[in-house]
């Protein structure tokens, strides 16, 4: 059985509301670890204890005084788990859901997500795929490692699901330049609508040749963890698309601003989410899918599908064909389990 870390920050006002807020950390991303997340959400939250704002004006400046700081900038995870909390805080206070803090109507109400296939075995495989396609999935994102294995699978799958659902791979930055070329060459008749992440993160130049290469979409993921990373990558071509995670992206603000920036310079978008997310990202995820225009692919709610037991009361999951709305109730609209989080955490910081 594998585990996954994350952080859970909870906010609480002296008039009694409460806010969540989750960050991941995840080493091969943003070279975070949780010891560290925790440490530097602590610090960050320290910062924040007994300060006052009366709207969203206040509230954004107060996050804004806080979030240029190196410490934050270095631990994108914890600084989105404690502004996530300050933001559902806020939202819960005012009885409006966390998208309304930043527009009067959404830009969104249903959303499409997408199955994502990891790493399996043939047994495995063939318990997993029946369950995809009862769902009718219209998108699946499919994870490979290595060229002839990954086509391979990749088959197998096109194969069981047959042509209907939009397939792409993931790789995390396990080929070369080379390889990933070779690979989609390969993979021609199977039909890949997107490649995300074929090479290291640090290869910029090998994604700029696969995005170069011109025969299916590049989606930078653990490449474009900030705006440096994304204007970088804008300003060489290196990539067709960015795949935005509320974590590893900074938080609910920075995330929505990565959004538009992208969209702005003629770059799609994914909304992604880290494999272990708890109902609270998930929820986050929904509320900033509700923002953000032309979302080519949008991932998330999978804690009832990867989690043994999931930290909130409410289930945060998609239905048909990856199909969901608006999520209803004040701030992320949801609420914690606390037998759950009796046994899965740990308490770790207490500023009060």
């Amino acid at each position: 059985m594998q585990q996954s870390e994350a952080i859970l920050v909870i906010a609480e006002s002296d008039n009694g509301f409460t806010g969540l807020g989750e960050g991941t950390p995840r080493q091969y991303v943003t070279e975070e670890s949780l010891p560290g997340c925790v440490d530097a959400a602590i610090k960050i939250g320290r910062q924040l204890t007994n300060r006052e704002w009366d709207d969203s004006f206040g509230l954004n400046q107060l996050l804004d005084s806080v979030s240029m700081q190196p410490l934050v900038q270095q631990n994108p995870s914890a600084w989105c788990a404690v502004e996530l909390a300050c933001l559902d805080l806020f939202a819960t206070s005012r009885q409006i859901p966390l998208w309304r803090l930043f527009a009067d109507t959404p830009v969104n109400e249903y959303f499409t997500h997408s199955a994502v296939i990891p790493l399996l075995s043939t047994r495995s495989l063939d318990t997993f795929l029946p369950v995809i396609k009862s769902m009718d999935m219209e998108f699946v994102k499919v994870k490979v490692s290595t060229l002839q294995e990954g086509i391979k699978y990749v088959s197998y799958i096109r194969a069981a699901l047959g042509p209907k659902p939009d397939l792409r791979i993931d790789a995390n930055g396990a080929f070369s330049a080379n390889t990933a070329i070779e690979f989609i060459h390969a993979a021609d008749s199977i039909g890949i609508s997107s490649f995300e992440q074929p090479v290291a993160k640090e290869n910029l130049g090998g994604l700029k040749q696969v995005t170069e290469l011109g025969t299916i979409a590049t989606i930078a993921d653990e490449s474009m963890c900030n705006m440096s990373d994304m204007d970088n990558l804008i300003r060489n071509r290196g990539c067709s698309g960015f795949n935005v995670r509320v974590s590893k992206c900074g938080g609910f603000r920075e995330s929505l601003k990565l959004w538009k920036h992208a969209l702005n310079n003629g770059f799609f978008c994914q909304l992604g989410c880290h494999v272990g997310e708890t109902g609270v990202l998930a929820a986050a995820g929904r509320h900033l899918a509700a923002l953000c225009s032309k979302i080519r692919y949008l991932e998330g709610g999978y804690a009832g599908f990867t989690l043994e037991s999931d930290i909130c009361n409410e289930e945060i999951s998609f239905g048909y064909q990856g199909k969901a709305g608006l999520l209803d109730g004040s701030g992320l609209g949801v609420t914690i389990n606390s037998e759950v989080l009796d046994k899965w955490g740990k308490l770790v910081g207490d500023l009060s």
